[in-house]
């Protein structure tokens, strides 16, 4: 009598999370990770572009708390101190401050090493072409995704010359089912750009907090500080109804990655998108990481039934 095997154990479909680029709305990121570990669903594949890449790269190294900790406690004052200042380079921050802040709380790894799969979408500057960062340091690939036009300079990242990744490729969906993900959940952080506008400007603490601190600085901080001040002065609206530097280039990144992320979304359709509601969030609000936390959690927690029905084995 012929014997029959035992039928094959369904696995479950693999998922994936693509992370999208939005400055400091991508602390919302975090939050949404947060709350599908939470619910059961944890990403076995994690891919971002620009600050996606960031909080991609601390969840698949297991050190998306470390990530969370520090940014908890980001001031104002902490975040302008963070401009590294450039009159050459194609920006005005190197962001060399920046990455080695980030490497205090986030340590690097090789991106082979990782027990979760990562990807990193950059812009190679001369040709315009997407480079998937799949290899190598795991902060160098960040960096070099993160090359915010007009912001941040570009970097030199495995021989070419890199800018932010969501210049083409906002959300990584394509990227993600390349490193096998089954279900891809892709985070929208540029959804709607029809808000009225709000001024990004630099705040008043700063200012104050300057004043009261420069007794106590070395004249090196306190040039520093004229440096940063005097900049910011140049990039503040010139009248109370005009749009500040910051300002314009939020809603230019906003309104160019929300088009190019309809038109790569027609071709690389996710199974599911969220979209946080961040529209009051600027560029520069870094220091708004609390809150931009709880919106994404809330965002996981109001998806995870949709993600937890498609991630049931096919019967």
């Amino acid at each position: 009598m012929p014997t029959t095997s035992p039928a094959e154990p369904r696995t479950a479909p693999r998922l994936g999370i693509a992370l999208g680029s939005g400055s400091a709305r991508g602390w919302s990121h975090i939050g949404i990770l947060q709350g599908l570990v939470e619910q059961g669903l944890a990403p076995s594949v994690v891919t971002g572009s620009s600050v996606g890449a960031m909080v991609a790269a601390a969840y698949a190294s297991g050190q998306l708390a470390g990530l969370e900790a520090w940014v908890r406690t980001l001031t104002q004052l902490d975040v302008w101190r963070l401009v590294d200042t450039t009159f050459s380079g194609g920006g005005v921050m190197t962001g060399n401050r920046l990455m080695q802040a980030i490497g205090q709380h986030v340590q690097d790894r090789s991106i082979e090493s990782l027990p979760i799969a990562f990807g990193a979408v950059a812009t190679e500057l001369d040709t315009g072409q997407e480079v998937w960062l799949r290899e190598g340091s795991m902060l160098a690939a960040v960096r070099a995704s993160s090359g915010l036009p007009g912001i941040f300079a570009p970097v030199k990242h495995q021989g070419r010359w890199m800018i932010d990744g969501g210049v083409v490729n906002p959300v990584p969906v394509s990227l993600c089912r390349a490193l096998g993900a089954d279900v891809v959940v892709a985070v929208n952080l540029n959804k709607r750009v029809d808000t009225v506008r709000a001024r990004a400007k630099v705040p008043a603490e700063v200012a104050s907090a300057t004043a009261e601190e420069a007794a106590e600085r070395s004249a090196l901080t306190q040039r520093w500080a004229a440096l940063v001040e005097g900049l910011m002065g140049r990039l503040r609206s010139a009248t109370p109804d005009e749009p500040g530097f910051f300002e314009v280039m939020s809603a230019s990144v906003r309104i160019m990655q929300d088009r190019i992320t309809q038109a790569r979304m027609a071709g690389d359709v996710p199974d599911l998108v969220l979209a946080p509601e961040l529209d009051h969030f600027q560029l520069m609000d870094f220091h708004r990481a609390a809150e931009a936390i709880e919106v994404g959690r809330a965002a996981a927690a109001a998806s995870a039934p949709q993600i937890a029905a498609l991630l049931k084995p096919a019967s």
